[in-house]
């Protein structure tokens, strides 16, 4: 069989590659011919997969634009037997006989809640097409050739509340071999890009009302990441506050290595997965996140959880797991993420993929 992979932006990294990378891997290992379509060329080692981009070079910005070219690269896939939306993003077949699987990480909400009104000037003209698209998708999201794959049943219940689509469940994939616990120090990390629906600032008001050694770990790819970032430097410099660091684009080995080292895991956004959190706990760190969306699923002891946005309650649940209360935990912690390691995902996906070709 021909499969197209649909992925306009290769190049902002965080979940939707982790699964790029991940469904690549699995596709590798058949006999289907396999075409990765995307905007600019990636910088990927892809091995037998072909690369069908409409730029020659990689472009690190505008990826809102460049997801936004995603339909233009489904009528350029229109003659392969079925497409894998890998980004999350918003794909009708422009062949009638054609079925796209579209990976869901999110349930399109905070897309269809910006419209593009709200931005002036060339940004009016930046995000116009991209949500044109968003409305064209959810218009016809009952469409048989749609398939959706949700990264969590919270999100599979929100697709199903909103749209009335059903979905099936794989979750992300997580390299789990990739972390080995040391000797713990009594600190505590939180990893998420600088960005705004990250809710640094409340875990900044958290932690600075505590002695607590704690470090934002997060990537500034992009303009509103370095402002962001730089926002909440100027806070931290202001305020005097000495006991919160934050970190930017660190290598890969240094976030492992930190932590390795970490007793505490502190997650203070809503998320639909959260690969960080079980990175964290395959590491040995004891998760604290909030009481909301994914978070019931990633990590299912409720005195783990605390009330969102609550500085109180998460400072007592923090208090609580850097005193030892619930370092019982951590084993079976550990069983539990065995759920969603990379191979568990790629062998879900392969079996997945192949039902759907049957039918095709």
């Amino acid at each position: 069989m021909n499969i197209g992979i649909i992925h306009g932006f290769v190049g902002g990294g965080g979940g939707t590659e982790k699964t790029l990378t991940a469904i690549i891997d699995a596709l590798e290992k058949t006999e289907h011919n396999v075409t990765l379509y995307t905007f600019s060329k990636p910088k990927l080692q892809l091995g037998k997969i072909a690369v069908k981009s409409s730029l020659p070079i990689s472009i690190p910005s505008f990826g809102l634009y460049q997801r936004a070219m995603e339909s233009k690269l489904i009528r350029k896939a229109k003659n392969e037997d079925i497409l894998i939306q890998t980004s999350g993003g918003l794909g009708i077949p422009s062949n009638h006989k054609q079925k796209i699987i579209v990976y869901a990480h999110a349930d399109f909400s905070s897309e269809l809640d910006n419209p593009s009104s709200k931005y002036k000037g060339i940004w009016s003209l930046y995000y116009k097409t991209y949500y044109s698209m968003i409305k064209k998708f959810v218009k016809n999201i009952d469409d048989s050739r749609i398939k959706i794959i949700s990264n969590s049943n919270f999100i599979k219940n929100q697709i199903k509340i909103k749209f009335n689509k059903d979905s099936v469940v794989i979750y992300p994939p997580v390299k789990l071999n990739e972390f080995s616990p040391e000797v713990k120090e009594k600190r505590i990390v939180s990893i998420g890009r600088y960005s705004q629906e990250k809710n640094h600032d409340f875990a900044i008001n958290v932690m600075k009302n505590t002695d607590f050694d704690f470090s934002i770990i997060g990537n500034t790819k992009t303009k509103s990441n370095i402002l962001y970032f730089d926002q909440l430097s100027s806070l931290l410099k202001n305020e005097s506050i000495s006991n919160i660091h934050l970190l930017k684009n660190i290598e890969r080995e240094k976030l492992v290595k930190i932590l390795n080292k970490s007793k505490i895991y502190f997650h203070s956004s809503k998320e639909t997965f959260g690969i960080s959190i079980i990175e964290a706990i395959s590491a040995g760190c004891i998760p604290i996140v909030p009481d909301n969306t994914a978070h019931k699923e990633t990590v299912p002891y409720e005195e783990l959880r605390f009330i969102p946005d609550n500085v109180e309650d998460a400072i007592k649940k923090l208090n609580d797991a850097i005193s030892g209360k619930f370092d019982h935990l951590t084993d079976a912690l550990k069983m539990h993420i065995l759920t969603f390691d990379d191979d568990n995902f790629k062998k879900q996906f392969q079996t997945y993929l192949e039902n759907e070709l049957k039918d095709t």
